[in-house]
């Protein structure tokens, strides 16, 4: 499952991701399962102890909302939706304080999960009168409570709770509502557009086991579809869910949120998770931590694109790493063997390289660390791309990039090889010469008629460059290594791009007036025209942060008009106007 560099922990987390979801949405089946909670109340008899919830989610407050909905709706230049969503919301707000978050908590009640509704009003009486046209008639018990018809005839009650509205569905469990609502909501509500916590450890173990049968059996499923050697799928099927298995075990919490920010005219997504402490999936995070790098050059805001993760990895991880890594040499030596066109030489020559491709993948990751760094810059036809990846053998690396040349040598339009060209501080500089087919016109105005890549072995690095001149970037991002840097504050892993000079490219490589409408509007807002991801280290788990620029949203906005604007020339031109 594992890979060097960040997609350690970028898989991970989207295993993580769908695993948690999943057990979300198995919540309501398993409540369905179980017989009906049996609260009750009063006579000196129990009543169910409300446990921490195992899922909040919130909603900002109306105002938040309503800026939100503005802010994003201008940016997009459709400022007429923002209106409109402020129309409907002062229409359906009224008695509602709008200063403050509207919240769900699911506790889990006698062993199943129950939604409780909290809504900012000092006085729900007032508003559901208002509201009675939609809501449907209102009838009051003798203490108070409010109940109302919900769709499927189903009842709804409501409680007054100092400055909150309780919702439940059955009157019993407005008692189980927090005396202080804004205690659960601290970190959420009041600083997201939207925010989910969910934690895993609250959800039955039933519930959780029922998913783990649900994954087991769809691996199952999905060897007896593909047949062949089935005690190599077998091997592959129960390593990944093993791992999955873990996941859903030692889970202890996951957080999503995203949050539309005016002030700082940006949009957020984050996302963080951890894992129960001293548990073994505790300890793989508290394995990954922050190590010098030799690429930490590629953080530059002045690059078009950069990437660059650096960090530990934990012995659990490499473990796990060699039962994936031997797995997918099984399976990727069985994807070759099955394929007819190769013949058999073919098949063995294929076989060996991907063996020692292989091989050197997992010596890498038994050096217990990664280390990448990636930049690029574009403009009207002009790209390039460099690169610097830790490798424990670059000698073996090399080796294997000449095995491959060996290989592709009687293949006809087969790229040109270099090797041992020379020696540029400490690194080895080869060549791979790629011709460019004359009907590939757009690809010769930027690369001419052949594309060389130049690739650079260090004794423990490799280097790539892509360029008009690829020897010159190759050794300027060479020049810029550092031997070693202050991992201090630096995320685990960094991505930024910006969309315009990709844009002037693509354009110049293809003229298209979507495009060209795009790049007008991001030449107007070329500092905010970004996309931003970071991976950072927390106690026992991992937090993502995702960031897009202002210009980015005008930028679709602009798609968006002219999307518009070429729908109705065509609906105009069928005459249906």
């Amino acid at each position: 499952m594992q890979v060097i560099g960040i997609g350690i922990r970028s898989q991970r987390a989207t295993i993580v991701t769908v695993v948690v979801v999943a057990l979300a949405t198995l919540l309501p089946t398993f409540a369905r399962a179980q017989d009906k909670p049996k609260l009750q109340g009063g006579g000196g008899t129990d009543v169910a102890v409300l446990t921490e919830p195992v899922l909040i989610v919130t909603i900002a407050s109306l105002n938040k909302l309503m800026q939100d909905v503005n802010y994003i709706s201008s940016a997009a230049g459709q400022p007429q939706a923002g209106g409109m969503f402020t129309m409907m919301a002062g229409g359906l707000a009224q008695g509602l304080d709008m200063a403050r978050p509207i919240a769900v908590i699911v506790p889990i009640i006698d062993g199943t999960p129950e939604p409780i509704g909290i809504v900012p009003t000092p006085d729900v009486e007032t508003m559901l009168k208002r509201l009675e046209a939609q809501t449907g008639p209102i009838d009051k018990l003798d203490d108070g409570t409010l109940v109302i018809a919900a769709p499927g005839a189903s009842l709804v009650y409501i409680r007054q709770a100092g400055p909150w509205a309780i919702v439940a569905r059955q009157k019993e469990f407005l008692d189980l509502a927090p005396a202080d609502p804004t205690a659960l909501m601290d970190g959420m509500g009041d600083k997201y557009t939207f925010a989910a916590r969910l934690n895993v450890q609250k959800i039955p173990a039933d519930a959780r086991e029922a998913l783990i049968d649900q994954v087991r059996q769809g691996f199952e499923q999905a060897m007896a579809q593909q047949g062949g050697d089935s005690d190599n799928l077998q091997a592959a099927s129960e390593n990944s869910v093993a791992q999955i298995e873990q996941l859903i075990r030692e889970a202890a919490e996951l957080m999503i949120s995203w949050n539309i920010n005016p002030d700082q005219k940006i949009v957020t997504i984050e996302g963080a998770f951890t894992a129960a402490p001293g548990t073994d999936l505790a300890s793989i995070y508290a394995g990954q931590t922050v190590v010098p790098s030799k690429f930490p050059s590629v953080v530059n805001p002045g690059n078009a694109m950069y990437y660059h993760a650096a960090a530990s990895i934990s012995p659990k991880v490499i473990e796990q790493s060699r039962a994936s890594i031997d797995n997918a040499k099984v399976m990727i030596q069985k994807q070759i063997n099955d394929n007819d066109d190769l013949d058999d030489e073919a098949k063995t020559q294929l076989g060996e390289l991907s063996s020692s491709i292989i091989q050197l993948v997992m010596q890498t990751l038994e050096e217990g660390k990664f280390d990448i760094g990636v930049e690029s810059n574009a403009d009207d036809h002009q790209v390039d791309l460099a690169a610097g990846m830790f490798v424990s053998d670059g000698v073996a690396a090399a080796d294997l990039v000449k095995d491959l040349a060996g290989k592709l040598a009687s293949v006809n339009g087969a790229p040109t090889f270099s090797f041992d060209e020379e020696t540029y501080k400490g690194v080895t500089v080869h060549s791979v010469v790629i011709d460019i087919p004359a009907k590939m016109d757009e690809l010769q105005q930027t690369f001419g008629p052949q594309a060389t890549v130049k690739i650079g072995t260090a004794p423990k690095a490799v280097y790539l460059a892509l360029s008009g001149d690829s020897e010159k970037t190759l050794k300027a991002f060479i020049d810029r290594d550092a031997a070693s840097d202050d991992p201090t504050d630096r995320p685990v892993g960094q991505m930024r791009v910006k969309l315009l000079p990709y844009l002037r490219f693509a354009n110049s490589i293809d003229s298209n007036d979507i495009v060209a409408s795009m790049i007008d509007t991001l030449s107007q807002n070329a500092e905010s025209g970004y996309v931003m991801l970071q991976s950072t280290q927390i106690e026992n788990g991992s937090s993502t942060y995702f960031e897009i620029g202002e210009g980015v949203l005008k930028a679709v906005g602009a798609l968006i008009r002219d999307l518009q604007m070429k729908q109705m020339q065509q609906q105009q031109g069928n005459g249906n106007f």
